[in-house]
């Protein structure tokens, strides 16, 4: 059995619309088990049906369905292994993967969101695929609402796009023009048995209260209809403001890739301040939400006052050795977590996208270790004392295989700790180290 004809004729023009199968030949799927992802995952299986009957293609891409295990629930193993039989017995390879850390007492759905797409993403790039999740129109709905509710301003009022980088990996939403109604039959109409999630319905949490008060707005005069309307403008909107902004660049800020930024000091004068602070804070900030205005403009009047200043995970401090520019970088006395990546490739800090061909330990560089290797890096007595500390946050991969280390042409110091943004380059007769960041790749630039 087969989605709608005309379900699946719209879900081709959305793959389409992003270059797919052209620019990407493995797919990764997020799958909870409910009527929207097996409604999605029905669909991409069609358009992979039709794609493989098209001569004028001459690669299918390959699918890949991914299922989150919270374990905030008794029974969401025992779930999992539902819905990934079910998928099985489609013929769609499904690969169950488990959260691990403890939950946190407070912000827990949060907390569960950020994990999930952590987990999702370093698959993909073990896939090198993009991903694809099932958000829908419905979904695009209450995003706006919640968005109005909290004074978002035109970004937040865009809600969410088709597609946008996140933690490294192309993050496709192709099914936003598609009802939850919609989606549903597509499962069904696949042969899917799609499970409920209690989650949905419970009133503790904002998205299902907002379902069960959409009759009463509609009553008061706002229809979906109007929601999707602005949504759609901002959007429009939201696209020109982002192409003035990086035509601004580089006369007025740059983002480099070591992880750090600079901005003419002049901008802090100009209208376009709040477009371009922004901007910088929605590539360099290590918190996941854009900075609202009022934060911005605190922002601003600390810096007009030669003082330093923090926001969203980031220190703002003028270079002592150019008084024209604002120097932009990673707060110092922040934490960050290390972790082992069991396939050498996942995202680091949030900010970092590794690629390492064998197991690894990934930390920060630190004092410490900067201290032991500042003597490579080139003029680095010219730089401005906040740069080393910008320098303390980047990813220090760690290998105790000697046999691995021997093949790399990296800097490693004798504990295995490999820099992976130092590349030795022979010159004439002698080895200097260059800047190289295909290992440790900064996502903000």
């Amino acid at each position: 059995m087969k989605p709608d004809h005309d379900l699946c004729r719209r879900f081709g023009y959305a793959m389409a619309d992003r270059q797919l199968p052209q620019t990407s030949q493995a797919i990764v799927l997020a799958v909870s088990g409910g009527a929207d992802s097996l409604g999605m995952v029905a669909l991409t299986r069609s358009w992979c049906d039709h794609i493989a009957a098209d001569s004028a293609y001459h690669l299918i891409p390959r699918l890949s369905a991914v299922i989150v295990d919270h374990g905030l629930r008794h029974d969401s193993s025992a779930e999992a292994q539902q819905v990934a039989s079910m998928l099985k017995s489609k013929d769609v390879e499904v690969k169950i993967l488990q959260i691990t850390d403890a939950p946190p007492e407070y912000g827990l759905a949060e907390w569960a969101r950020k994990k999930r797409y952590e987990l999702l993403a370093v698959e993909a790039i073990k896939q090198d695929a993009v991903l694809l999740t099932a958000h829908h129109a419905d979904d695009q709905l209450e995003t706006v609402e919640m968005r109005l509710s909290r004074r978002s301003g035109l970004r937040g009022l865009a809600a969410m796009r088709p597609e946008v980088g996140h933690l490294g990996v192309r993050l496709i939403r192709p099914c936003l023009g598609f009802t939850k109604s919609e989606l549903a039959k597509a499962a069904i109409d696949a042969g899917f048995a799609p499970v409920s999630d209690p989650t949905n319905i419970d009133q503790r949490f904002q998205r299902p209260r907002l379902r069960a008060d959409r009759d009463m707005r509609g009553q008061s005069g706002v229809t979906d209809q109007q929601l999707m309307s602005l949504c759609q403008l901002s959007a429009r909107l939201i696209d020109r403001t982002d192409d003035l902004v990086k035509a601004s660049a580089p006369t007025m800020f740059r983002i480099y890739p070591q992880g750090c930024a600079v901005m003419a000091k002049h901008v802090l004068k100009e209208k376009g301040f709040f477009l371009i602070a922004g901007h910088i804070l929605r590539h360099m900030a290590a918190k996941p939400y854009p900075a609202n205005e009022d934060a911005i403009a605190h922002l601003k009047q600390r810096l007009l006052s030669d003082q330093a200043a923090t926001l969203s995970g980031c220190e703002w401090r003028q270079d002592s050795q150019n008084r024209d520019q604002i120097i932009i970088l990673r707060e110092p006395d922040a934490p960050i977590e290390s972790i082992m990546l069991s396939e050498g490739k996942g995202i680091f800090d949030n900010r970092w996208k590794i690629n390492y061909p064998h197991q690894v330990r990934v930390e920060a560089i630190g004092d410490r270790r900067f201290a032991q290797i500042r003597r490579y890096l080139p003029q680095v007595d010219d730089w401005p004392g906040c740069m080393a500390r910008a320098f303390w946050s980047l990813p220090v991969l760690i290998d105790a295989n000697t046999k691995n280390l021997a093949e790399l042409d990296r800097l490693v110091l004798d504990d295995g700790a490999i820099f992976p943004h130092l590349r030795k380059v022979r010159i004439n007769s002698h080895v200097e180290l260059m800047s190289d960041f295909s290992m440790a790749r900064f996502l903000g630039a």
